[in-house]
């Protein structure tokens, strides 16, 4: 269901050499929009431009279920855009959920509640956020 590829290699039905951050990472860039670890996007001159995702990494061991969320970013007068990257990403988790593989087992992200919620900017209202909610279920070691 992902965009990008997974990983770069399987062996024992397991991903080899990708991190459970970079497999999350693959995940949220794979929309076709630049995605950041919330704590590191770029500020200043190297902020970002508009669109882009902010995502919370947060990993686990074998049958640890997570809280997650996202942001979708954008700045424009109507929220067409960022309701439809919300809907694209919605069809990527789907009802059951996307199974995203990495170093020593998978991850499956799941639709969080509420999924998906607006939310606008005070300081610019073209800026147009939606916060994104998912389950992150480890299956694999630490």
């Amino acid at each position: 269901k992902s965009k990008l590829p997974i990983c770069t290699g399987i062996g024992r039905g397991v991903c080899v050499g990708m991190t459970k951050a970079a497999a999350i990472y693959n995940f949220w860039a794979g929309f076709g929009i630049p995605a950041y670890e919330e704590n590191s996007v770029p500020s200043g001159k190297d902020a970002p431009e508009f669109p882009y995702i902010t995502y919370q990494l947060i990993t686990d061991s074998f049958g640890a279920d997570v809280a997650m969320t996202a942001s979708l970013w954008y700045r424009d007068s109507s929220w067409v855009n960022a309701n439809a990257k919300a809907d694209e990403i919605s069809e990527a988790i789907g009802y059951g959920g996307d199974v995203i593989f990495c170093d020593g087992g998978s991850i499956w992200l799941k639709r969080g509640r509420p999924f998906a919620q607006r939310m606008g900017d005070a300081s610019d209202t073209m800026i147009k956020r939606i916060i994104i909610n998912v389950e992150a279920e480890y299956f694999s070691r630490d």
